[in-house]
This record gives C-alpha cells, structure tokens and sequence, in this order.
C-alpha cells in the first residue's frame, strides 16, 4: 500500500491509525468518557491523505528547523500572554479543569491526574494530548480545514473561518463554565488564542507543527501550575 508514498504521508496514516486504535484502551483503562471527536478531528483528515496521497493537504508536513522554531515561538509567546492577561483574575481554565476532573465519567485528556502519580500523570497528559486528542484538533481545523479554505478563499478568511468553527464544539465545554468563564474560554481562549494565533502560525508554514507544539505546551504548563 505504502511502496510509492513519500515519507510524511506514510508517517501521517501509521500516526493516525495508532492514535485512533489507542482512544478506546485509553478510555477503559481511565474508566473516561470515550472522545467521538476526536475520531472524527483525526479521520476526516486520514481519509483525505488516502485518497491523495498529499499530507500537505492537512498540513502534515516537515518545516526548516529555524523557520519552526521562530513561527513556534511567537506562537507560544502569544498564547501566554493571553493566559497571562486573563487567567490570574477570571481562572478560566482552572475552572475548566476542575470540571474535567469532577465530571463523570472523566476527560481522557486530564483522568491522568486522577489514576497517576503527579509527575507521571503529567507526563502522560503531554504525550496523550500532543500525539492523540490536540494533534487531533490541530490535525482537522489548523491543518485540513485551514488548508482547504486557503484555496478558495486565501489566507485571511481561512484562518478567521477555520477559528470561528473551531468554537462550535468547544461551545459545549463552555456551557459547564460559569457564565463570563464561559464567554471568555469560547471568545478569547479558544476563538483567538487557539484558533487565531494558532490559525495564523498554520497559514505562514504551511504546517500544524507550530501550533500543535504551542497548543502542547500551553496545556501542559497551565495544568502543572494550576492543578
């Protein structure tokens, strides 16, 4: 199946099929709720490279070293400065942790920190997160969508689209937010810190790379200070 693909479309289709076979052990070993989106964040784009045969059509693809770590960078610095502006005095997201951890059956994505150690819980957050549930978000909104939406209506419209459906399932964490931590994580942490800054480091590389390893990073940090 794979002896004329090139290597990133290889890597893209074993990295998805792993991810996707992982989600449900996962979620019996963590007694979670079994995340459906993200089957769907991570098959759509799959299904996409198998009839083309062009990773870069969901922004799978390499990037200089240096190109990477400046478009991360600013990334990254952009998305703390907006959980530095608006985290210490609304606790947007520690409230959205404290929801994921109280709610039953748990998010996958943190249930880490109930069944695990603090340290190895962490650890597995970061690797479960970057490799399987945000590289599925990235994957389908900053790679396939945003690349999709470029070659209809160019850059600037398909990072503001991509964003605004970005909030559309995220609209269901924010009902179970007090009403302005509500607003504030689909308006500001998602819509703009996620969708726009991240929409905006997809489109100058072509790649989800930048905003996959901010979005990472970000999480991983705000749940080590915060829980």
């Amino acid at each position: 199946m794979f002896s004329r693909w090139r290597t990133p479309e290889t890597i893209f289709v074993i990295w998805s099929i792993l991810a996707l076979a992982l989600l449900l052990p996962v979620t019996i070993l963590l007694r979670g709720s079994f995340p459906f989106l993200t089957v769907l964040w991570i098959i759509v784009p799959l299904v996409v490279v198998l009839k083309t045969k062009d990773a870069g059509r969901v922004g799978f693809r390499a990037l200089p070293w240096r190109e990477c770590a400046l478009v991360t960078a600013i990334n990254i610095v952009g998305l703390f400065i907006v959980m530095l502006i608006f985290e210490p005095w609304s606790h947007t997201y520690q409230k959205l942790l404290e929801a994921a951890l109280s709610s039953q059956p748990h998010d996958t994505t943190f249930a880490w920190l109930i069944r695990f150690q603090r340290i190895p819980a962490l650890a597995c957050i970061f690797l479960y997160s970057g490799l399987i549930t945000l590289f599925g978000e990235e994957l389908f909104f900053r790679g396939w969508l945003l690349q999709l939406f470029r070659r209809h209506w160019g850059a600037s419209w398909a990072i503001v689209t991509q964003a605004v459906l970005f909030v559309i399932p995220n609209l269901l964490v924010a009902l179970f937010l007090p009403v302005l931590q509500g607003l504030l994580y689909a308006l500001i942490y998602t819509w703009l810190a996620i969708g726009m800054i991240g929409g905006w480091a997809a489109s100058r590389t072509n790649s989800i790379w930048p905003s996959l390893i901010s979005a990472t990073a970000c999480n991983i940090v705000l749940v080590a200070v915060l829980v």
